[in-house]
């Protein structure tokens, strides 16, 4: 496992990510101590999002840390999950050839979902670990119902207070190491996570209101709520559901493919067909979890957070193992597929983001060099008033004015005043020097936006 992991964290270029990360704008935050210019207020977002677990973890460790430091404990603790998901199925697989095992293993840790939140580690990590203690386990609690039940209540409501589509893969995986249990056991499963989500919601419902006086949530305006009150919002809301359910395609539909050529020859193959029908009922349940949530919000959840996605494709393939000789050679043919399109997602993906941040160094680096009597420059943004205006435009001034940040030892760039702006503009320059000030200029929004 430690080979294979560790050369799956190189291969995928997750190390680069780890030692010199690129940091979204809004997870800067959770990076920073509190009443920092310009930072949203952790213990405020609650209100809006109801992550009590992460606000927790930023007050102990997370505005103690550096970038990195967070970085690297989220590709750590990522590495401990897959190897425990990893763990849970060879103890339902016959013994493999070492070839084949590390092969499961690689296709396992190359999600080409879960590489989408690297940028997001003093967020995230506290649901990372969530997944990895939940996965470890999860083969002692399955020695009883009551054991089961208790685990998948407590990690639910962890995974709710942190970061949702976690809990719904632990969901998985419990209805895939169960086995092939009675219809009746897999239904108290399912029964089972929608009480223990419903129980983490009425946890934040009640926090916000010890904490804001506020019982529920305050859905933000940029997540274009719709609560449904009518037929029409019920239309409205059911196309939100395919636009989501289409985008995600859209991000997996390579992988998918051999996701569906795996599930094909399993089904066919009797001795398999029994736990394959049972993953097909644990993926119908959290899509229908997540589609009620978007037919009565009208919230739809970006791609990146449905992270059940990649077992949906790999654990059929994995199935294969345990079955037919023919079955065997066509489930390691679609691990070894798997696996590739899962590398090279990673690494174009990684690559892309490391690419925007040497760049922005670039440009944070020469702003804020020291002149030649040692003093530091203060520095400036400008940003055209197009991409100013813009989301996108927002995030990428958000996440360069952090950096410099960072650069100056905690002290926050202001926006150019009129005239500062227009000297910078007209010099078509991207660091421009004007004496009193250094002013950069925010660069365009990068492509991943």
């Amino acid at each position: 496992m430690a080979v294979v992991l560790g050369v799956a964290l190189v291969l995928t270029d997750t190390v680069s990510q780890a030692v010199a990360p690129y940091i979204r704008r809004d997870d800067w935050p959770y990076l920073l101590p509190p009443d920092t210019p310009t930072a949203t207020s952790v213990v405020a977002k609650n209100l809006l999002e109801g992550r009590w677990l992460n606000s927790a973890w930023w007050y102990v460790i997370g505005q103690h840390g550096t970038a990195t430091s967070a970085a690297v404990t989220y590709a750590a603790a990522y590495a401990l999950f897959v190897a425990g998901l990893w763990r849970l199925l060879r103890l339902r697989l016959p013994r493999l050839h070492w070839a084949v095992d590390a092969l499961l293993g690689l296709a396992l840790f190359v999600s080409v979902v879960w590489v989408r939140l690297l940028y997001w580690p003093g967020t995230l990590t506290p649901s990372v670990l969530v997944a990895a203690a939940g996965v470890w386990t999860l083969p002692a609690a399955g020695h009883s119902r009551r054991r089961l039940g208790t685990w998948l209540l407590v990690v639910t409501v962890l995974s709710v207070l942190t970061y949702p589509p976690v809990g719904i893969v632990l969901f998985v995986c419990a209805v895939v190491h169960v086995g092939v249990r009675p219809w009746r056991d897999m239904v108290l499963l399912a029964v089972g996570l929608v009480a223990s989500y419903a129980v983490g919601v009425a946890v934040i419902y009640v926090l916000n209101k010890i904490a804001f006086d506020h019982l529920g949530l305050r859905i933000a305006a940029w997540r274009h709520p719709n609560p449904l009150v009518s037929l029409y919002d019920a239309k409205v809301n059911t196309l939100r559901v395919l636009r989501a359910l289409y985008r995600l395609g859209v991000v997996v539909w390579a992988a998918g493919l051999v996701g569906v050529v795996a599930s094909v020859v399993a089904f066919r193959d009797t001795g398999l067909r029994p736990a394959l029908v049972r993953l097909w009922f644990a993926v119908a349940v959290v899509v229908g979890l997540g589609s009620a949530q978007t037919l009565v919000t009208g919230i739809d959840t970006d791609p990146r957070g449905e992270l059940w996605a990649w077992l949906a494709i790999v654990l059929p393939a994995a199935f294969l193992l345990a079955g037919s000789r023919w079955s065997r050679r066509i489930g390691v043919a679609c691990l070894a597929v798997l696996a590739v399109v899962g590398v090279a997602t990673w690494r174009s993906d990684v690559g892309d983001h490391q690419a925007t941040r040497r760049a922005y160094s670039a440009l944070v680096q020469q702003a804020t060099q020291p002149r030649p009597d040692g003093s530091r420059p203060q520095v400036v943004l400008y940003q055209p008033a197009k991409e100013r205006n813009t989301t996108r435009g927002r995030i990428t001034a958000g996440t360069v004015r952090m950096m410099v940040r960072a650069a100056q030892d905690g002290v926050v760039p202001r926006w150019c005043t009129e005239a500062e702006c227009r000297r910078i503009a007209a010099a078509r320059h991207s660091v421009v020097d004007l004496g009193t000030v250094v002013g950069i200029v925010v660069p365009p929004p990068p492509a991943q936006l």
